[in-house]
Formats: structure tokens, sequence, C-alpha cells
């Protein structure tokens, strides 16, 4: 949570930050360290979601930490509820908003690398692909779309655990376990895939002195992008594994709630990291004039 609400208040300081500079500076090449807006408002919708995400995480580990060392258990109410079912529900929405928010990142470089380049003769096109608005339309477009997964609120399809002390989608709900992990982890991380595999044919497919330094940075960032949600995505095996467990045998396990939570958690704490990684520090932080100087030189040598 710490990190998520550092690297937002960084990525507000470099909009603000590219806007002073941005009156200063001629911006000839579509590569300039001050024309990544676009990249900072994806980066600020993701780690904004972190923030969220966690401060509901935590208030769903501190319900089942009263409960379990019998701390005020005889005052808070901890049974089922209206909040408990939202609560879990947020969670499901948020999970659900993290992938799609790096199916945002992937697409965003493939329209960098693939779209733009072949329709830089339409300028209508060429504009409306790199107009910051079409992205926040995106961004917005994509949280109505995880706002489906917060429909089985309100369709009694949460239900509350007393071992657990918390709402859950129940392993005998066959039809919404299969559903939620469609929504949040097969769906987006498919897309991600097929979008590497058509820059992968792109780039076959054109000569070692046609890439750019550039794209090569955007097309590491996509295997990256996909490497992470990849492994995010392990982590939701064990929760298929006790469905088909409940499917063939018809028992679930005792554990199988609280190991489906470890995983959500490691979930959200391996998303934070990895993304810091992918987005570190050095591209957030406006970047020296001895690097502005550095990176100019380096495209006018690659323009020639």
């Amino acid at each position: 949570m710490i990190i998520s609400l550092v690297v937002l208040i960084l990525i507000i300081y470099r909009l603000r930050y590219n806007k002073l500079y941005r009156r200063q500076i001629d911006i000839r090449f579509s590569t300039s360290p001050f024309n990544d807006n676009i990249s900072l408002i994806l980066i600020g919708n993701m780690y904004f979601i972190f923030f969220i995400y966690h401060i509901i995480w935590i208030s769903i580990t501190l319900r089942t930490f009263i409960r379990d060392f019998s701390l005020l258990k005889d005052i808070i109410y901890l049974g089922d509820s209206k909040v408990c079912r939202v609560q879990v529900g947020i969670i499901f929405f948020l999970t659900s908003q993290m992938y799609h928010s790096f199916l945002l990142q992937a697409l965003y470089r493939l329209f960098k690398i693939i779209l733009i380049s072949r329709l830089s003769t339409i300028k209508i096109y060429h504009m409306s692909l790199n107009n910051i608005s079409i992205y926040i339309l995106m961004i917005i477009f994509g949280w109505l779309i995880s706002f489906v997964v917060l429909i089985p609120i309100y369709t009694n399809i949460f239900s509350c655990f007393p071992k657990q002390y918390h709402c859950l989608i129940s392993f005998t709900n066959v039809k919404c376990s299969i559903y939620s992990l469609l929504v949040c982890y097969i769906i987006p991380v498919c897309i991600i895939l097929c979008i590497h595999y058509r820059l992968v044919l792109y780039i076959r497919r054109l000569p070692k002195r046609g890439i750019l330094l550039q794209k090569k940075r955007d097309i590491t960032a996509i295997k990256y992008i996909l490497k992470v949600s990849l492994a995010m995505s392990v982590l939701g095996f064990p929760r298929l594994f006790f469905l088909f467990q409940f499917i063939i045998v018809g028992e679930i396990h005792p554990l199988a709630n609280r190991i489906h939570e470890l995983c959500v958690s490691i979930n959200a704490i391996g998303f934070t990291f990895g993304f810091a990684i992918l987005n570190s520090f050095a591209q957030i932080l406006p970047q020296l004039p001895a690097d502005e100087e550095s990176n100019t030189m380096s495209l006018r040598s690659f323009s020639t």
C-alpha cells in the first residue's frame, strides 16, 4: 500500500513536471522523455487499483485476525452482512481490474509499435491513437467491464463462511467459480498472449536494422507483462484444483478457502512489486538535462 501511494505521488509530480517543461522544450521526436503522459496515466491507473485493493484486503485480514485471536469478537459483529458481501465483491472487482489494466498496457504498446506505424499516413487515426483522452476513455471502459464482477453481490452468490469470518464464493457454486476465473484471470491473460504472439510475428518480418530502440523497449515491456500475468495466474490454480476436487469427489478440503486467500494475498503483493520493477522509479522521475541530451542524440543517430 505504501509503495502504491509513493508511486502515485511520483506520477502526479511527473505529470506536473511534463506540463511545466513541455512549453520550454521543442519535442521533435515521438520518443521524447516528455511525451509519456499516456504511459504515466496507465501506470497511475494500475497503482490506484493496488492502493484500494490493499486497503480492502487489510480490512479483511483484520476481520480474520480479530476472530482467530478472540479480540473484541463479542463487541464487533463479524457475521453475514451486506458490508461483508460488498467487501469481497470489491476484491473480485479489483482483481479483475488488475488484469484488465495489464491488458491496457499491452494494447497501448501494440498501438505504439504496429498500428501507429501503419496508419502514420492517415493523420486522423495517428492523432487519435496519440490522444490521451482516448486512453482515459479506455480506462473508464475497463472499469465498467470489471464492474460486471460486482453483479453477484445483488444475487446473493457470495456466502458468509463462519470459520473464515468473511464472505466468499463457495466452491460448491461451480458456475460462479468458473465465471470468476474466466473474468478475473483467463480472458485477460489469453488476450495478452494473442497480443504477444502478434508482435512476435510482426518483429520476425522486420529487418534487424528496422527495429528501433524504443520498439525493443516496448516489446520487452509486453514480454514482462505477459510473464507477470502468467506467474500471477498460476496462483489461481489452487482454487481450480479444489473446484475440480469438489466436482469429482464431492468434498472440499478444510483449508481450501484459507489457501485460496493466501494465494490472493501473494497475488496482490506480486503484482505490486512486479509492476514496480516494470515501471521503475527511473522512468517515473524526470530525467536530468544530460540524460535528455543523450536520448536526443541517440534518436538522431537512429533517424539518420
